[in-house]
C-alpha cells in the first residue's frame, strides 16, 4: 500500500491501493476493488465503489456514499448513505457523523 502525504486537487479517483494522510481538495471516488486507509481529510464527499474498502480515521467533510463496498467509519463524516443492499458499513461508537442524531 502506498502512502500518500500531499495535497490532492479533486475531483479524485482512488484507482490504487493508498493510505493517505494529506487532503483531497474535493470529491474521491474509490474505485472497485480498491482499498483506501484515510488519516487525513477529504474536503468534498466520498463514494466507494461495489467491492471497494475504506477505513475512515480521518475527516471526509462531505457524504460518504457506500455503493457496495464496505466502510469503516472511525473519524469524521458529515453523513454516511448505503447505496446498494450489500454495502457493509460500521460506523465505531468513538466516530463522529454529524448528520446523526
Amino acid at each position: 500500500m502506498k502512502a500518500v502525504h500531499e495535497k490532492i486537487e479533486g475531483p479524485f479517483a482512488i484507482e490504487e491501493d493508498i493510505a493517505l494522510y494529506g487532503m483531497i481538495a474535493g470529491d474521491a471516488t474509490l474505485r472497485r476493488g480498491v482499498r483506501f486507509i484515510l488519516h487525513g481529510t477529504i474536503a468534498g464527499n466520498l463514494t466507494i465503489e461495489r467491492g471497494a474498502r475504506a477505513i475512515v480515521h480521518g475527516t471526509v467533510a462531505g457524504r460518504i456514499y457506500n455503493d457496495g463496498g464496505r466502510v469503516e467509519l472511525f473519524g469524521i463524516a458529515d453523513a454516511v448513505t448505503n447505496g446498494a443492499q450489500d454495502a457493509i458499513t460500521i460506523i465505531d461508537p468513538a466516530a463522529h457523523v454529524r448528520g446523526r442524531p
